[in-house]
């Protein structure tokens, strides 16, 4: 998504646009296969531009826990500050840098590091799933487990008497 700055007036603009999941990180397209709603408020001040994306989609994910595919509404958003330098290299990680004659800003890198940083650690797909049996492998949300118990080691039952 690029937004022309060329001729944009001091004060807030707002874009909305719908685009393609084309703009995300290869290993985390499988995960967004859907269209994303994007709302920008650009504030230009001066020289500078503030952009404040919002990001919103529906998300497909595989539980950790079980295997199962769910999907989920992602809903996040990001602000950068864009300044107008003449400098080469200026270093600050706080703002992009763009050169004086830049006519437009590309939100593509913005938009990518948003989804990147918003994608969850652990995937559930709810917060008290219960998984996979280990031994038979039936999922524990959905049926019991079908193992028997196993022969076990006559020295551990004096242990079991404990537990039980």
């Amino acid at each position: 998504m690029k937004i022309s700055i060329q001729s944009l007036k001091p004060g807030v603009s707002t874009y909305k646009e719908r685009i393609k999941p084309d703009f995300i990180e290869q290993n985390f397209v499988r995960f967004y296969p859907n269209d994303f709603d994007v709302d920008v408020l650009l504030d230009k001040i001066d020289r500078d531009f503030r952009v404040r994306v919002y990001l919103s989609s529906t998300a497909l994910y595989v539980c950790d826990r079980c295997l199962e595919e769910y999907t989920e509404d992602l809903k996040t958003d990001t602000e950068q500050i864009y300044k107008i330098s003449a400098e080469q290299n200026p270093v600050d990680d706080d703002f992009v840098f763009v050169s004086p004659d830049t006519t437009e800003i590309d939100l593509k890198d913005l938009l990518n590091e948003t989804i990147v940083l918003s994608h969850p650690i652990k995937m559930l797909c709810k917060e008290d799933c219960k998984g996979l049996c280990a031994g038979c492998g039936a999922n524990l949300n959905n049926e019991e487990c079908k193992c028997q118990e196993a022969d076990s080691d006559p020295r551990w039952e004096e242990l079991r008497k404990l537990i039980k």
